[in-house]
Order: structure tokens, then C-alpha cells, then sequence
């Protein structure tokens, strides 16, 4: 089988360039198929992960398409050039299947090339998501510019043949027009063999703090209720970027300097999954936070906020983890409680969330890519 990706670029380190090098490398080695990466623009920078060196590559370099540049004008001027280019290319290498990974100049070309391949659109987001994100822009032209942008790409949406999303609730709750099927993430590293012994006091959180969309700010503010229980517990969290200084702001403000640290960003946070007993997350609004998958797959139990999307399909509520209503923080504070005092609850959810964590492991998720192309082709 011969497919190709489509993607703006391979040279910025990201969740999805990491997801599709692991999803490559697995149908190369494994399946034997043909694979080609088809970039906007890589301008000649290096590409960011490890891929399998019969990963042909090609780049249709976007920004030396036009000496000039006009706003708007260019864009839609590039488009109709790609058309032709992306078309060109698709009857040279003939692929069985094509696939779309992000948004850019590909939703508006992909699908209006003049061929009958198959096309394929991952959504690494989710709708409800985009909605609960926007709630957080500021300035308000931010925020429609954001929503509008969205809008216009539902709708690029119903161009494709089919859509791959991450997540049953957003298949559910997403009301998509196209043939839609759900194929998580698979982990981004090999399978842990150890896991954490569930024995120190320690609660790990783990995201960007770019934006505030992690919610550590919540998690903090839990905290300090926390600790007038558990006095020796230690939120750790893992991370870095502009919120962080607001957030050790709150953290001296609520004199939790000995409880709450914020530790930066860690090239060794495997170790310090191993050295935690509960996982926190209150993330506002994601596609499919694998971070969560992670710390199942270290054996630890997850306490999770219900947001969109990610959380409900992730964790097994009361089995290996808990999942409370967003903003609930009352209930988020009982959940953690339950697990800091009761040592063999952690111990039998630990060794749940180990073994649930084993559905998004790269054979289990591969053998759903598999079965899914296998349907394609046989349906066209």
C-alpha cells in the first residue's frame, strides 16, 4: 500500500510531527508500506524526529512561489497554484491513499485535486475543544478570528472522504457530515516496563504553560485545601512559559512555596512519573491529552477534570482513575483525597490504569490504521 501525508512542515518539534513519525515508522517496519511526506514549506530546515529512512520526502516550498507577497491576494493565489502542483505530484507517485494532517493551505487543496484517491482529513483537536479554547482569547478580534477560522474549516471538513477524529465524544458530540471513525494517538514512546510503587507523596502534573489552558492556576488553588488534610503531600508540576511567573505569583500568594513546585521543563520526566502517585489534570480543552496516557502506563491513577475532549475516553472512571465535571473543584478535591488516604485504592487503580493504558500502545492503535485503510480500499 502507497500513501501519502500531507503536512506543513517536519522542522518544529510538536505532538503531531512526534505522532506521525511513530505512525510511519510502524507501517514501514511492519506492514511494509510505501509512505510519503509531502511538506508546505521545510525551507531547508532539518527535519525534527527520527523517521524511518525509506520515508520518501518531498516539499512543494510555498514561500518561493511568489517573488511578491500580497496579503490575501497570495494566498489565494498559492492555492490554485498548489492545486496544480499537489495533482502533479499525486499522478506521479500515484498513492493509494491520502492523508491530511493539519490545517494551513492544505484544507483549501487537498480535496479540490482532480483525482479519485481517497482522502483522509486527522483532526487532532476536537469541536467542542475549539469552542472551550476560544473562551480564553483575549483581545475579543482574537477570539472571532479564531472561531470564523474554525467555521470555514468544519465546513472544508465535507470536502473529504473520510475524517479520523481522537475521541468518541467528539465523533458523538461533533455532529461531522463526512464518513467520520475514531483512531486515537498511539504513545509516543516505547511501553514503560516499571511502573510507580504508589508509595511517596507525590501528585505530578505535566503541560505548556504557554497559554492558561493547562489550568494549573486550578490546581494550585486546590491544593491549599489540600494540604490543610495532607500536609505532607507535594504537588510537582512539569512544565514552562509565560503563565509560569503568574503562577509562582499565586503559589507565594497562597504560601504553598513548601507544597506546590514548579519544576520547569524535564528531560527526565519518565523518572518523575515513576517517583508520583497520583496524576492531576485540569485542562480546559484538549484533542486527546496524551500525557494522561502516559501516566496510566506508569501504573498511576489519574484525576481528571471532564473536558473537552480527551479525559472520559482516556481514563475508566472508578477503575483507574477518576473523572469529575469540569470546574467541579469541590469533587476534584474529594477524588484526591480519597486517593492520598487510601494507599490500597492507589495500588489496585495503578494496576488498572497499567494495563487499560495498553489500548493506545503502537501494535493495538497500527492494527486500527490497518484495518481502516484495508476498508478504504476495498470500499473504492
Amino acid at each position: 500500500m502507497r500513501i501519502a501525508y500531507c503536512i506543513g512542515s517536519l522542522h518544529n518539534k510538536g505532538g503531531m510531527e512526534k505522532v506521525l513519525a511513530n505512525k510511519v515508522n510502524y507501517f514501514i517496519e511492519n506492514l511494509d508500506y510505501e509512505i510519503h511526506i509531502i511538506t508546505e514549506d521545510q525551507k531547508g530546515l532539518p527535519i525534527c524526529y527520527e523517521f524511518n529512512n525509506d520515508v520518501i520526502f518531498h516539499d512543494m516550498a510555498i514561500s518561493k512561489l511568489n517573488k511578491k507577497v500580497t496579503k490575501g491576494f497570495t494566498f489565494v493565489e498559492n492555492v490554485f497554484k498548489l492545486r496544480k502542483l499537489y495533482n502533479d505530484l499525486f499522478i506521479k507517485i500515484q498513492p493509494d491513499i491520502v492523508i491530511v494532517c493539519e490545517r494551513g493551505y492544505l484544507d483549501f487543496v487537498i480535496p479540490f485535486t482532480k483525482n479519485l484517491i481517497p482522502k483522509i482529513r486527522e483532526f487532532h483537536f476536537a469541536k467542542e475543544a475549539v469552542r472551550f479554547h476560544a473562551s480564553l482569547m483575549k483581545p475579543l478580534v482574537k477570539k472571532i478570528r479564531h472561531l470564523i477560522r474554525y467555521k470555514v474549516l468544519f465546513k472544508l471538513f465535507n470536502k473529504y472522504d473520510y475524517l479520523v477524529l481522537l475521541t468518541n465524544r467528539d465523533k458523538k458530540n461533533g455532529d461531522y457530515k463526512t464518513n467520520s471513525v475514531v483512531i486515537p494517538n498511539m504513545m509516543s514512546s516505547g511501553f514503560p516496563e516499571r511502573r510507580s510503587s504508589l508509595k511517596r507523596h507525590h501528585v505530578i502534573s505535566v503541560g505548556s504553560m504557554h497559554d492558561k489552558r493547562k489550568a494549573f492556576d486550578v490546581q494550585i488553588k486546590v491544593w491549599k485545601k489540600i494540604i490543610e488534610n495532607y500536609p505532607n503531600w507535594i504537588l510537582n508540576i512539569y512544565g514552562d512559559g509565560i503563565e509560569r511567573g503568574n503562577l509562582q505569583n499565586l503559589i507565594n500568594e497562597l504560601n504553598l512555596c513548601n507544597n506546590v513546585i514548579l519544576h520547569g521543563n524535564s528531560n527526565t520526566i519518565q523518572k518523575h512519573f515513576l517517583e508520583s502517585s497520583i496524576f492531576l489534570f485540569t485542562s480546559i480543552a484538549e484533542g486527546l491529552p496524551m500525557v494522561l496516557i502516559e501516566a496510566l502506563s506508569y501504573g498511576i491513577p489519574c484525576v481528571a477534570y471532564d473536558c473537552p475532549t480527551g479525559p472520559s475516553d482516556i481514563i475508566t472512571n472508578n477503575e483507574d482513575g477518576f473523572v469529575v465535571e469540569q470546574n467541579d473543584s469541590k469533587m476534584l478535591v474529594e477524588k484526591l483525597s480519597l486517593l492520598i488516604k487510601n494507599e490500597k485504592l492507589r495500588e489496585t487503580m495503578g494496576k488498572k490504569a497499567k494495563q487499560n493504558a495498553k489500548r493506545y500502545n503502537t501494535i493495538v492503535v497500527g492494527k486500527q490504521w490497518s484495518k481502516f485503510f484495508d476498508k478504504i480500499i476495498n470500499e473504492n
